[in-house]
Order: structure tokens, then sequence, then C-alpha cells
């Protein structure tokens, strides 16, 4: 059985969307929420063709299914897109599951924590503000920036500004000689790379991986920040193959935003660790996205937390509101760059890819979808290039982690 109509608290806030599955951990996900009685249909349909499963057993194959069903189940599962994602996700869970490596988490047994929903909210400006590590740019962030702010900016600055951290302009080499771009000659020198990729593109790149390296030092006493930034990296990927998929010029920028749309995350776990470690426990233990309980516990979120980091050091408002609104593509200034970021988020999450959050995967916004006007076999075409590039790409960006 599943619900008939979406749940919502007093308030109007969506606890658990129409179409769930009424599992077990459903029912207790509504008992925390204190709600008494609601409606139920018939069996969900759940869509299942592992057209390419090889030697999968069945039974492998049927548990890949129900736990993705899980994962999945704050989405309509009779929609076309969320379809083939689940048919993508069921079957890249069954290889793993067949290779002997463990399924992901699918929360605590037992009743779930009653959120404490009495806490202070958070202030965002003070978050912001009261790390001094984070307070002062990188001289190159700083000079990056305003590159990509010049429309008049000459391919001389750019290369100068990298020449002069010899570790950026290696790892922007790397990443330059990289499937990503797939050149069939190797790029030797910044000054070319600048010449083939852009101004604007290459900065963006360069920009991204000096903001990766500011969060290099965090402790991993509350969070897996390997696999936080691989889930970065893969929605990167993601998102510039969206990009190209849909025809949008200048990809690198989707690239950056990606990489850079959990920012706030990383900001809430150093500034807040505690908070932040209940948000996720309480999270997964209830079935719940991750940004519906930053909401309720913290009163702000980590897309409005990185939004304001990333506006306090000045970064183009593009990437600030990618990040900013990636979970609420909508509301964005320019929906259908926050949407590709939102899309790929999802995208990267449902195939596991880095995942350290909760493991009931957000509500995609299904509006925002509609506006990319994405052709069938979209899912496919950028899960199977994000799947391609992410090793490669994260053995030169995650060297340090």
């Amino acid at each position: 059985m599943t619900l008939a109509q979406p749940v919502r608290d007093i308030t109007g806030r969506l606890l658990v969307s129409g179409g769930t599955p009424l599992t077990e951990r459903t029912i207790n996900v509504l008992k925390t929420w204190g709600v008494a009685e609601v409606d139920i249909s018939g069996e969900a349909a759940i869509p299942w063709a592992p057209d390419n499963a090889g030697d999968i057993p069945p039974d492998l194959l049927r548990k890949a299914q129900d736990i993705t069903s899980r994962r999945l189940s704050n989405n309509d599962l009779t929609h076309s897109f969320i379809q083939d994602v689940f048919r993508l996700a069921s079957l890249r869970l069954a290889e793993r599951l067949h290779r002997g490596q463990a399924a992901p988490d699918s929360g605590q047994a037992g009743p779930a924590p009653v959120p404490a929903e009495d806490a202070a909210p958070l202030s965002v400006a003070a978050l912001v503000a009261c790390n001094p590590s984070l307070g002062a740019m990188p001289e190159a962030m700083s000079r990056l920036t305003e590159v990509m702010q010049n429309p008049v900016a000459s391919p001389a600055e750019v290369a100068d500004i990298l020449q002069t951290d010899p570790g950026l302009a290696a790892k922007v080499l790397k990443l330059v000689n990289s499937p990503l771009y797939g050149f069939h000659q190797r790029i030797d020198t910044i000054s070319r790379a600048v010449t083939v990729i852009g101004v604007k593109q290459l900065s963006a790149l360069a920009l991204g991986i000096s903001v990766l390296s500011i969060f290099k030092n965090v402790p991993g006493d509350y969070l897996d920040v390997r696999s936080f930034w691989r889930h970065c990296l893969a929605t990167g990927c993601a998102a510039r193959s969206l990009a190209s998929h849909l025809g949008v010029p200048n990809t690198e920028r989707f690239f950056v935003a990606g990489l850079l749309h959990d920012v706030g995350l990383m900001l809430l776990y150093m500034n807040v660790p505690e908070r932040a470690r209940q948000v996720l426990t309480t999270a997964r233990a209830c079935g719940l996205p991750l940004v519906e309980t930053e909401q309720r516990l913290l009163g702000t979120d980590h897309g409005q937390v990185g939004g304001a980091l990333m506006r306090a050091w000045g970064l183009p408002e593009s990437l600030t509101q990618a990040a900013e609104f990636h979970h609420d593509p909508m509301a964005a200034g320019n929906v259908r760059e926050a949407t590709v970021v939102h899309v790929s988020d999802f995208l990267a999450e449902a195939m596991g890819f880095g995942s350290c959050g909760p493991q009931t995967l957000m509500t995609l916004n299904l509006p925002a979808w509609k506006l990319l006007d994405a052709p069938a076999g979209t899912a496919q075409a950028v899960c199977e290039r994000m799947e391609s590039q992410l090793e490669n790409l994260s053995a030169i960006m995650l060297g340090h982690v």
C-alpha cells in the first residue's frame, strides 16, 4: 500500500510525499511527527526492467529494487524521469551487492529520535562570520573572482594568476588533460590551457579548485570528508554533462557550481558539529531528506548557508545562487542554472556517488525539471558520463583528502 495523498503538518510543511510505500519505516516517521491517520491506496507499481543485468541473481536485483524504492520514496515513481533513475540506480546497486559491497544504510532500527525543535535557530550571518580561517579569501581566489567579473579580462591575466600558485596550476593542468575534456593532444602550459578552454571557463575551474583547498583540513570526526567531496565532484560532473546535453554554453561553470553546491554543509560541520550531526541522525532515522530536517532543527539549510558564504567571498552570483537554491531551484534568479545543479545533485545521490547524508533522497522538483525540456534518455546519458569521469577526477582533485 502507498500514501494516497501527501502528508503535511499543521503549518503545511511536507512530511511524506504522496505515493510513498507504507512501510514500517514510513509508519514510524508518521508516528514521530504525531500523524494519527492517513489516506492510503493500493500497491504501488514499481518499474523494473534490468535489460543488462548480466549474471546478477534475481534476489539481489529484488533487494536492490526494494532499497532504491525506499530511497526514492519522496518522489513520484510513475514519472518517466524518476522511473529512469530508479532503473539505473537499482541496477548499479545490484552490481555493488553482487561484488560484495555493503548496501546503503536504510536507517536505524527502533523508534526514530524525536527532533529537538526548541533549539534556537541558527544565524546564517553569524555562522559565516564566526570562522576566522574562512574570513579572508586566498589571493588567487580573489583575483580569479575579479577576472570572472571582468568581461574584457585577457588570457595573460589568468595565466599570471595561476603561475603564482604552482600547486593550483598543476591541478588545473591535470584537470584539463583529464577525461573531462578528452583532448587528443596533451596541454602542457597554463597559457595554452587558457587559450584552448577560454578565460572565463578556466578561471571558473581554478576557482573551484581553490575553494576545495580551503576545506582540506576539516576534521573527519563528524563527516566523511572524502565521501563528501566525492559526491560534490560527481554532482559537478553530472552538471557539466547535463548542461552539455541540453546545449547550454560554458559548461565549466556548471562543473564548478556542482562542485561547490554543498559548501554550506562543510561550514555547518566546522562550526556547529553537534547540531549538524543531530540533523543527520534525525534525517536518517526518520527517513527524511536532509534539507527538510535542517529547516526544522536549524531554522535554515545548508543551501542558504553556502550561498551566504559564497556571497561574502564575492563569488560570481551565478555560482552563489546555484548553491543557495540547489534544493529550491524555482526560487533562483536563473531557474535553469539552479535546476541543472538540482537535478545533478539528485542523480549523484541516487547513484550512490559519495553520499554521506541520509539515505532518503530529496524530492526532485518536477516543475523545474520540466522547464529544462530534456530529451528522453537524459538520465542514462548523464549518469554514464558521470561514472566514466569520476574515478580519474577523484584521483586528481581529492588526493589530499
